[in-house]
């Protein structure tokens, strides 16, 4: 399954790409980009006509803090018949207040610009009327918001005297009168169009090429997205994958088989101990620097826990002595939710036939 991020020009979603996958045994769930002339025809009817909530589906996620993010999901987008693909509409509550956000964002930077260019008509390069309007569709085409403000630009003819002439004025003086057109910029919000966008605060279409697969799944599929990114973090970070300079492919191949398994390895040790947690009610584990707590500990950390930890071995004749560090409380905490005893975790030591001593 393939599943990538929210983007708006997403590079998955073209025919080459996404029959190369389905061709290959792939499915994939993505977002769909803005430009599709389905995602746009289905928005343009939420602008005129909301869907009403009996047509949602509801999936509830909990982000960071307490706050809940719901995310529906309806029908309503034509599929795309020649690369069999089907579509679904989904509503995010999160995305909903940050797509507001934006919006407001992107009009005050705009108003903020029309005010700064008011004294600046009239003068310089700002005296024809096509001028002063190239300008202004310049900020509007930035923002992306030429939509949302009623822009009127006004012109008044004024006339004024100019000498003929040089030298002082006197009672002989003529004069020719010259009009000049004089412009003004007025703008306000358009309030039926940002009613309308309100609609659409929020939504954001799924494409898959998994016909079986339920509208509850296809979302489901799509918010595991964030876990399965995780793998590739640690993949980079923890494991320090690099560049490999090797010439066969098979050799490709058997290194990045290795860090296939040291992945599942640490998939497994983390679950193991989350789900010891959630068992045994333990909300922590203090294994972050300075002691602090951790909710969802990572192998990594696991691992640092004991980073340091070790045993001496001195011989005299037939006889080991062996000395080992003290372990601590969250270190054996950690070995009880794994299963490990402490006699498994130092392992034998001692050579089978002699004698020892520990201590």
């Amino acid at each position: 399954m393939v599943s990538l991020g929210q983007n708006t020009h997403c590079k998955v979603c073209t025919s080459n790409q996404l029959g190369y996958i389905v061709g290959k045994g792939g499915r994939v769930i993505t977002t769909v980009p803005n430009t599709w002339k389905e995602a746009m025809t289905f928005k343009e009817g939420l602008r005129l006509e909301k869907k009403g909530e009996s047509a949602y589906g509801e999936e509830r996620y909990q982000g960071a803090g307490v706050k809940w993010n719901t995310t529906r999901y309806f029908a309503g987008i034509t599929a795309r018949k020649k690369q069999a693909t089907g579509c679904i509409g989904t509503h995010s509550s999160e995305k909903r207040k940050n797509d507001a956000l934006s919006r407001e964002q992107k009009l005050q930077k705009v108003e903020s610009n029309l005010l700064n260019l008011l004294p600046k008509l009239n003068k310089k390069k700002l005296k024809m009327r096509e001028e002063i309007e190239k300008r202004i569709e310049e900020i509007l085409k930035k923002y992306k918001v030429k939509e949302f403000l009623k822009i009127s630009l006004t012109e008044v003819r004024q006339s004024y005297r100019v000498q003929i002439g040089r030298g002082r004025p006197g009672p002989k003086t003529k004069y020719k009168k010259c009009v000049e057109m004089v412009y003004s910029l007025v703008w306000e919000r358009n309030k039926e169009a940002l009613k309308r966008e309100k609609n659409v605060d929020g939504i954001f279409p799924l494409l898959t090429t998994d016909d079986s697969l339920s509208a509850k799944e296809v979302l489901r599929a799509y918010k595991y997205q964030p876990r399965l990114e995780k793998r590739f973090t640690q993949f980079k970070s923890v494991h320090e994958a690099a560049p490999l300079l090797f010439k066969k492919i098979e050799r490709v191949e058997g290194i990045m088989f290795l860090f296939f398994l040291s992945l599942m390895i640490q998939a497994i040790i983390e679950r193991e101990v989350r789900l010891k947690m959630k068992e045994w009610g333990i909300k922590t584990l203090p294994i972050y620097p300075e002691s602090r707590d951790a909710y969802h500990p990572t192998t990594s950390k696991i691992l640092d826990a004991f980073d340091g930890i070790s045993s001496y071995q001195v011989r005299m004749g037939q006889m080991t002595k062996e000395f080992r560090d003290s372990l601590t409380q969250t270190q054996e905490q950690i070995l009880n939710l794994l299963g490990i005893s402490s006699d498994y975790y130092w392992g034998q030591s001692v050579v089978e036939g002699e004698k020892s001593e520990k201590t």
